[in-house]
This record gives structure tokens, sequence and C-alpha cells, in this order.
């Protein structure tokens, strides 16, 4: 009867030491590796206006934009599926859909066609990025594993576009039509994660309705609603990724705007930013030992800081510095974001979360361009230069804006205390 039916999540047995745990552990680092997959492609679309010129400058971009789309649609959706489907599954479907996506467009002469292909490879990309952090949370509980694991994750990202671009950009030596076989290390993370993942992560927090009187040896999943902190961490990361777009925008601009700075010297300092992000995602498990969750805080003010640094000063050898500060700033923000949303959540609810924050960072990744211009219509200032300044103030935003959630979330466990 439905009066006897109770909702039971499964538990899962995982390897606890040894070279099956590192090697999932690796498995599980490797889906990180994706999450620029669709961006780096941005590289060939000047290149696309050889084969369709008479494509509008829109339809050109939209090789790289739509894709973008289809992963804002998957955040929202993945964090459901996780629990229907099966964490795991979700991954294999995921890298599959990116590799699918990537490759097939090779073969398809039409480019409206080749951008639909794509959105598949944006679709899976979506479904991943949740699930790359949240099976962290997941399997690795909290404490110092979980800190380096988290760390560790914001580094393969720089890593896997650095991979991507370097790999485009030696095709595009030989011929740009063949950059669609960069997508085979989509098909390699799918076999990873095939062999080394356990298929008991499939039953991490996946929800089933079953009779009272046999739940299988599930444990009880009281239905738990969504914390407040991963609305939260939705909102801050909107926030803050409309104030990281005003670099990915408009630095190279700014550069040339300084008059002593070329653009060239401003793609080597998006380089530093690389660099100092990989670097620094390997020491955010050691940081995060001495400063707790105020590391959120920090790498804030280290992202604010580099901003207006690049705003006020025209010397390269600062700007160099600002990129150091600016690029170890963000790869502690973004695992800081992963364990927020995380905090009070359980294996039924961590997907879901997280992808939260994943979609706050998508929505504010579209932002960026369109609030410059609204800057500029309100206060008259257009210089992609000073523009930096409006970054740091939304930064200093952001800022507050977790240190008034800090109170009201102290505050209110206080009162349930």
């Amino acid at each position: 009867m439905e009066s006897d039916a109770i909702v039971t999540a499964s538990t899962a047995t995982l390897p606890q030491s040894g070279a099956r745990r590192h090697l999932m552990k690796v498995a599980i680092l490797s889906l990180s590796l994706l999450l620029c997959s669709v961006s780096v492609t941005m590289a060939v679309v000047s290149s696309l206006r050889q084969d369709y010129p008479n494509a509008s400058t829109m339809e050109l971009q939209g090789f790289v934009n739509i894709p973008v789309i289809g992963g804002i649609i998957a955040t929202l959706v993945g964090g459901f599926l996780a629990a229907k489907v099966g964490k795991k599954n979700l991954c294999l479907a995921g890298t599959l859909l990116c590799f699918l996506g990537g490759f097939l467009p090779m073969f398809v002469p039409d480019l409206d066609m080749k951008t639909a292909l794509r959105a598949l490879c944006g679709f899976g990309v979506g479904l991943i990025q949740p699930l790359s952090a949240s099976l962290i949370v997941d399997c690795f509980k909290k404490g110092r594993e979980a800190d380096t694991m988290m760390g560790i994750q914001s580094a393969m990202v720089g890593l896997g576009a650095t991979i991507f671009s370097s790999a485009i950009a030696g095709i595009m030596v030989v011929d740009w039509h063949y950059f669609y076989f960069v997508y085979f290390i989509a098909l390699l993370v799918f076999v990873i994660v095939l062999v080394f993942v356990p298929n008991s992560v499939n039953e991490i927090g996946r929800v089933r309705r079953s009779n009272a009187q046999n739940t299988g040896g599930a444990v009880n999943a009281k239905k738990r609603k969504m914390p407040l902190s991963a609305y939260f961490g939705m909102l801050v990361q909107i926030v803050f990724a409309t104030g990281y777009g005003f670099y990915t925008v408009n630095l190279s601009l700014a550069a040339e705007e300084t008059g002593t700075i070329s653009a060239v010297q401003a793609a080597t300092v998006m380089t530093v930013v690389s660099m100092s992000s990989l670097v620094g995602g390997f020491l955010f498990g050691f940081a995060k030992r001495f400063l707790g969750m105020r590391i959120g805080i920090v790498a804030i003010a280290l992202e604010a800081i580099g901003l207006a640094m690049w705003a006020n000063t025209s010397s390269l050898n600062i700007w160099f510095a600002a990129a150091v500060l600016f690029g170890v700033g963000f790869c502690w923000f973004m695992p800081y974001v992963n364990f927020l949303v995380n905090e009070h959540t359980d294996p039924t609810l961590s997907a879901q979360a997280t992808s939260y924050a994943f979609f706050g960072n998508s929505i504010g990744s579209f932002l960026p361009t369109y609030a410059f211009a609204a800057i500029g219509a309100i206060t008259g200032v257009t210089s992609t230069w000073k523009s930096m300044n409006f970054a740091a103030v939304l930064m200093v935003v952001c800022i507050a804006m977790i240190l008034a959630f800090n109170a009201f979330d102290k505050n209110n466990a206080h009162e349930a205390a």
C-alpha cells in the first residue's frame, strides 16, 4: 500500500586504502579535465569564417555560446538525475556526450548542425560539473583528505584547459579542421571512470521508494530540505563570476589602453594567471587547515587586490604580481564554494546543491559584457582598463555578502541550540 512505502537512500562500500582507492581518486579528478572543453574552442572561431564567409558574427560565436547554454540546462537537471540513475552512470553519460558532441560535428558540413551537435557536448559537461566536486564530498567526507582533493580538483580544471588549448593550437598548425580530435580526451576519461570508479558509487545518495517490509538493507533517508547555504552559494557565484568575467573580456583591451603593455604581454599575464591557479590548487588543502572556511574571504580579497592593481597601474611587473594573486584567489574560491553549498547536505542532496553553485557561475559568466555596457551607460566610464575597478567592487560586495550570511547562519545555529 502507498501508506507503507518509505523513502530510502542506499549506501556504498568504497575502497578505504591501497591502489584501488588512489585509482578512484585519479578517476574522479579526471572529470575536471573536461570542464573547459567547450570554452577553449573559442580559438577556432576565426578559422570557421574561412569555411562560412556568409555567416554572421553571432552565428560564429554560437559555435561556442550555444553549447554553454546546454551546460546551464544540464547543471539544473543533473542534480535531480544523480539521485535517480546513479552518480557513476551520470558521469559516464556526461563524458560520452562530451565526446560525441565534440567529435561528430567534424563530419557535418552545415554550421547550424555543427552548433546543434556541440550543444550535446555542453550538456555533457554540464552533467559532469557538479559531480566533479560533489563526489569528493560524498566519497572522502570532510577533513584533510577532502580539502586536498578539492584543491587538486580546482587545479585540474586549469590543467584541462591547458591540455585542450595546447592540443588545439598544435592541431591548428597542421589543419584546424581536425581540432575535433581533441575530444578523444573525453573518451579517455570515460574509460578511466568506467574502469576505476566502483559501481557502488551509483548507490551513494540514490533515492528509492520501497515497501516498509523490504528496504533491502538501505538506510532511512528522511526527506531533507535543501539548505540555505546552497541557494546562497548560487547567489554569491553569480556576483563573483560577473566580476571575474571583467578579467576575461576586458584584460587584453585594457592592456593596449595602458599604452605600455601590449596584447602579447597581456596574453602572457593570462598564462601567469592559469599557472598560478594550477599551483594554488595544490596548496588549497594546506591553506584551509589554517584558515578554515575563512579561506573564501581571503580568496575573494586576493581577487579584488589583483583587479585593483590591474586597473591602477601600467607596469608589466606589477601586472604579473596581480596575476599571481588573481590566479590563486580563483582556485581557492571555487573549492570553498563547493564546501559551502554542501555544509549541511547529505549524499541525496550533494549533487543538486553543487549544481546550484555551478549554475550561478554559468549565469554570472554570461553577464560581464552586459554589466560593462550598463556601467558605461550609468557612469560614463567606458574604459576597459578602469572597468577592473568596478570588478574589484563586485568582489568587495561578495565579501560583504559572505560576512552577512555567516552572521545570519551563526545566529540561526545559536537559536537552534
